[in-house]
């Protein structure tokens, strides 16, 4: 028997120990959702299962609350698959492997799903609990929101009839969100021209160690990405001496900090001896640079084979292309402390067979931002050459604070802890967004266990919250009668 699965609430982590022993990566929820479907259909509840494959489960009320409003318990069943140097694991085909360290349970070198397996695991146990009380309930559970919100995209109107909704997909504990930041999608793309014959001598040039995260959440925190650190390195390097770019790849995921990337360069041996002292001088400018933010960074260099390479020109001119994408905070707001606008240059790839590809997640608080993000890298996809496109956008959650679900849930909260819970605007995607362009009477709130580390293999969760905010959870249920 696992040792999560002694854990308390029992039922949430037994429902969250099933979800992990499911693959269950964006666009690949076919098994986990067929999971829970069955999970819904032997209690004999009510299942639907919209084309794109979101679930919605209804459950009738517990005696005495048949008049209560109906409520939604919301969060997605993906997750976002990183694993470390040197793990194996195949996100297709292998469960989480999990184990408990003091108060959190992490995952053996992988992300571990917590975001947001395990407010779905709060949903699915409030259909088994005894003790829950509650009005007309449904669970919706959704897909692809961690590959730009498919699920909830493709979600249609009066398909719910809840008043209000409870998001658990966030990661604080004594904090609720009634807002959230809209994202977009921004990528640039081109043919390159690569030379068949070899020049010189060849390196693979590999930037590591960055502690990575999740680019809304952990932006503020100054965490570099590698390829912004790479594609610098080595653009500082053309302007002192011809090189030739074979490749740069770096990054998986768009809304993921990147913690490694690589590119394989070409240059005349006669530059060997500035070569190694610039990796050197980088090596430390890097340390120094990154003090109290990302200390492991790792820059090396080794010798490779032969390739087909693109000009020194074309190469000068990619890197001084890559070199000015935005990355991090572009402005903070003026009205809440929080980030209003920023962008993630989440992947990279450079290749002869597949020539240039750029992912950005930007986000955003504000029309205005939003607005900004599409004049800029536009821009600078006409003045480098490049194709620019901006796809997938969706909108930012406006914050309601005279919610139902807000002010109950703050009162239950003042009442046992003898302080006010926090109320923020978080700067990330939830589905909340588009989800209240659907449904724009719905009164919505959000809250969850502390989760650090999402986005990464140092994903954790800690044990005690879990429990906290299951318990507020249904004591939330329980006052929404009225």
């Amino acid at each position: 028997m696992s040792e999560i699965l002694k854990l308390s609430p029992e039922l949430v982590w037994k429902h969250f120990y099933e979800m992990n022993q499911i693959p269950r990566p964006s666009k690949k929820e076919e098994r986990i959702q067929a999971h829970f479907k069955a999970e819904a259909e032997k209690r004999g509840l009510e299942v639907l299962q919209d084309e794109i494959g979101n679930l919605l489960i209804r459950k009738p009320a517990t005696p005495g609350y048949e008049n209560a409003p109906a409520v939604i318990i919301q969060g997605h069943t993906d997750m976002v698959c990183q694993k470390n140097d040197g793990t194996e694991h195949d996100f297709d085909k292998d469960p989480i492997d999990m184990y408990i360290d003091g108060e959190w349970v992490k995952a053996k070198g992988t992300t571990l799903g917590a975001d947001n397996g395990m407010g779905v695991a709060m949903g699915m146990a409030i259909l088994d609990d005894p003790e829950a009380e509650h009005g007309p309930l449904e669970i919706l559970l959704t897909v692809d929101e961690e590959a730009g919100m498919g699920g909830v995209r493709a979600m249609k109107a009066g398909w719910m009839k809840g008043k209000y909704l409870i998001n658990l997909d966030s990661e604080e504990i004594g904090k609720c969100f009634v807002g959230c930041a809209g994202g977009v999608d921004v990528g640039y793309s081109a043919s390159l021209n690569y030379d068949a014959e070899q020049y010189g001598k060849f390196v693979k040039v590999t930037l590591k160690g960055l502690k990575g995260g999740h680019s809304g959440i952990d932006i503020h925190k100054g965490r570099e990405s590698a390829n912004a650190l790479l594609a610098e390195c080595l653009s500082s390097l053309s302007q002192q001496m011809p090189i030739r770019l074979v490749s740069f790849v770096g990054g998986t995921l768009r809304n993921a900090l990147t913690r490694e990337a690589t590119a394989v360069i070409a240059y005349d041996e006669t530059h060997g001896d500035f070569l190694k002292e610039h990796f050197a001088h980088w090596q430390k400018h890097l340390v120094n640079r990154l003090q109290n933010i990302d200390e492991g960074v790792q820059l090396s260099y080794e010798e490779t084979e032969a390739a087909s390479s693109m000009s020194s020109q074309d190469s000068h001119h990619l890197l001084s292309f890559l070199t000015l994408l935005p990355q991090g905070v572009l402005k903070r707001s003026a009205i809440l402390p929080v980030v209003e606008t920023s962008c993630n240059i989440g992947t990279v790839s450079v290749t002869e067979k597949g020539g240039l590809s750029v992912g950005l997640l930007a986000r955003f608080l504000t029309q205005e931002g939003f607005e900004m993000i599409k004049v800029k890298t536009k821009n600078l996809g006409e003045l480098s050459g490049y194709f620019w496109q901006a796809k997938n956008d969706y909108p930012s959650w406006k914050p309601n604070l005279d919610s139902k679900p807000l002010q109950t849930l703050q009162r239950i909260y003042e009442e046992k802890h003898g302080k006010p819970m926090g109320v923020e605007v978080i700067h990330a995607g939830l589905e909340t967004g588009l989800i209240g362009k659907l449904y724009p009477d719905l009164e919505m709130v959000s809250f969850g266990p502390t989760i650090k580390g999402a986005h990464s293999p140092d994903e954790r969760v800690n044990i005690p919250a879990v429990a906290e905010i299951y318990e507020l959870t249904k004591e939330l249920l329980k006052a929404l009668k009225d």
